[in-house]
C-alpha cells in the first residue's frame, strides 16, 4: 500500500510541478491547461501506437511458434 501511495504522490507532485512551470511560461492556468491537454493527447497517441506495435509483434511471434510446432508434428525427425 505504501508503494501505491508513493507512486500516486509522485504523479500528483509531477503534475502540479508541470502545471506551475507551464503557468509561469504561458502566463495563465487556462493556457497551461490547454498545453498540458495537447501534451497528454500526444502521449496517448504515441502510447496507442506503441501498444499496437507490441500487439502486432506478439501476434507474429505466436504465429511463428505455432507454425514451428505444426512443422515439428508433421516431421517428427
Amino acid at each position: 500500500m505504501r508503494i501505491l501511495h508513493a507512486i500516486l504522490t509522485a504523479v500528483l507532485v509531477l503534475f502540479v510541478a508541470l502545471m506551475l512551470i507551464f503557468r509561469v511560461m504561458d502566463g495563465s492556468f487556462e493556457v497551461a491547461g490547454a498545453r498540458m491537454d495537447r501534451m497528454l493527447g500526444a502521449a496517448a497517441v504515441e502510447a496507442e501506437e506503441a501498444a499496437g506495435n507490441v500487439a502486432d509483434a506478439t501476434d507474429e511471434a505466436v504465429q511463428d511458434m505455432a507454425d514451428d510446432i505444426e512443422e515439428r508434428q508433421d516431421n517428427p525427425n
